[in-house]
């Protein structure tokens, strides 16, 4: 289960509760996994919940904006600990292509990405 949020680009948050029954941990020594399930999720969000941008802003028809993928940034959230990590994107994710599951850390997150 994930949020989506919008703040200047659409974000996946991620409770890091519900990964821990699969061994899930945010820990500095698990940042390749974090980056690569990140990835995954966010591009799971992407195919599953496409955004069109005209359905939320811009319906008085003076800015046309096209179909945006979303959502750009995925931020793992431990709620207890307000501990977080940012996860961006640093490649297309292409599913049957392990080589493309990849992405940064994003150690100084802008203000948005800091509150998700």
């Amino acid at each position: 289960i994930v949020d989506i949020a919008w703040g200047g680009m659409f974000y996946v948050i991620v409770d890091v509760e519900q990964l821990r029954k699969y061994g899930f941990e945010l820990t500095a020594s698990r940042g390749k996994d974090i980056v690569r399930l990140g990835e995954m999720i966010k591009a799971a969000a992407k195919e599953q919940h496409a955004i069109n941008l005209n359905d939320y802003c811009c319906k008085d028809g003076n800015m046309n904006m096209m179909d945006y993928a979303g959502p750009d940034i995925l931020c793992f959230r431990e709620s207890n600990t307000n501990r977080n990590a940012v996860v961006m994107s640093n490649n297309v994710l292409q599913w049957d292509k392990p080589e493309t599951w990849t992405g940064m850390i994003d150690r100084s997150p802008c203000g948005t990405g800091t509150a998700a």
